[in-house]
């Protein structure tokens, strides 16, 4: 038996461990495992601290690649501090606590109506973003590499999403939410990740006091289209939480540090294939979107970072 010490977790994780009677690998990767439960939460191990999620905890391995054996034929058992997949057991008990939620008070006083701050990103995230993203809705036709049907109904999709959330309506919000749900390939599509910048930008304010309240129900509507994974970083992102990755750029933003900003934009759109871009590119979107019907198009390699 191979034991791993948990370093950190957040909330969820303690709840999972309590709740749970029955769990199994949703998928596992060398340096990661996914966890579900019998009413569908996941948890997240991993083996990095870049990794943490709302619903993950960093373990401790000299190993670098410490869940290469896990597999979806692995038993699952679960006690209220221990885990043990297959012939790998992981520890809880001394783990530290982390915090998933951002200080959103501080992030809306930062970016109360600093759009030159929000283009700042959009554009810094473009000069160091891989090919194909969702940030290319800020780029005219000509600078685009995505699929021109891809970016219709994508472009479709967050139009509807974020001028919902400008009118506080629930009904259209939910219309752009679902026509994004889904969309693109890979355990996290690029619409849903959109979909969860839009959530924390909810969060951050950008579309006015209260609107995080509609977030719960654009998660749900979304949920049902997509990866399981995928729903559980929607419905974290409706609760306000998110990966370290935004934590990062949040605190570089607040301490005016430039070159930390870029390394954590650089940080955050290098996740996945172009997952931590969407994200990046739901946040900002708000302020590129035209009240009627399409995004404002840039000229690329304009960083302003």
């Amino acid at each position: 038996m191979i034991t791993l010490d948990a370093l950190f977790l957040a909330p969820a994780v303690r709840r999972w461990l309590s709740q749970t009677t029955a769990a199994r690998v949703l998928n596992s990767f060398d340096r990661a495992c996914n966890l579900i439960n019998q009413d569908s939460d996941i948890l997240a191990l991993v083996a990095s601290e870049r990794g943490l999620t709302p619903f993950g905890a960093v373990v401790a391995s000299e190993d670098r690649a410490p869940f290469r054996a896990a597999s979806a034929a692995s038993p699952v058992r679960v006690e209220t501090t221990r885990l043990t997949i297959g012939d790998l057991q992981v520890e809880f008990e001394s783990a530290r606590m982390w915090n998933p939620t951002p200080n959103w008070v501080e992030v809306r006083w930062l970016l109360a109506d600093d759009g030159e701050l929000l283009g700042a990103l959009a554009m810094t995230a473009l000069d160091v973003a891989p090919r194909g993203s969702l940030l290319e809705l800020f780029l005219r036709a000509e600078a685009r590499t995505m699929n021109p049907l891809m970016f219709e109904h994508a472009r479709h999709g967050a139009v509807e999403l974020v001028n919902g959330l400008r009118m506080g309506s629930v009904e259209k919000s939910v219309t752009g939410a679902k026509k994004l749900a889904g969309l693109g390939g890979g355990l996290t599509p690029a619409g849903d990740d959109f979909i969860v910048g839009v959530l924390l930008a909810m969060w951050a304010g950008l579309y006015g006091e209260g609107r995080e309240q509609l977030g719960a129900a654009i998660a749900e509507a979304a949920a049902p289209a997509t990866t399981l994974l995928s729903a559980a970083y929607l419905r974290s992102a409706a609760q306000g939480d998110c990966i370290i990755h935004w934590h990062s750029l949040f605190a570089a933003l607040l301490r005016s540090e430039v070159n930390a900003t870029r390394d954590a934009i650089q940080s955050l759109v290098s996740i996945g294939h172009t997952s931590g871009a969407d994200a990046l590119a739901g946040f900002v979107f708000c302020h590129f979107a035209k009240a009627e019907s399409k995004a404002t198009m840039f000229s690329p390699r304009a960083s302003l970072l």
